[in-house]
């Protein structure tokens, strides 16, 4: 299994417009995908982003096909103007 990280700064006045497109396109496109969020975490405040996403994927192969693809490249369009530093990282999930 591969965990899957994504992460991102809200842009200020933007945090409910940003909310409300991880609830209602974001997280339901990455389902459509393949993808759920199975953890979504909130800073309030320190040097981290402030919305921190995780989930699994079966392997790399499914995770290029579901990142690499036309529609997350949507996706991110979506939330370009209300976010900034998006990333999305991958690691092996040794508990899995």
């Amino acid at each position: 299994m591969i965990k899957i990280l994504i992460s991102y700064n809200m842009h200020n006045g933007k945090e409910r417009d940003c909310q409300e497109y991880l609830a209602n396109k974001l997280a339901p496109g990455l389902a459509r995908m393949g993808f759920q969020f199975s953890d979504i975490w909130f800073s309030m405040w320190g040097q981290t982003p402030q919305i921190l996403g995780g989930g699994l994927v079966d392997d790399m192969t499914q995770a290029r096909q579901i990142f690499l693809s036309n529609d997350w490249e949507e996706l991110v369009d979506g939330i370009e103007p209300l976010a900034y530093d998006l990333k999305v990282r991958a690691f092996r999930n040794e508990d899995a």
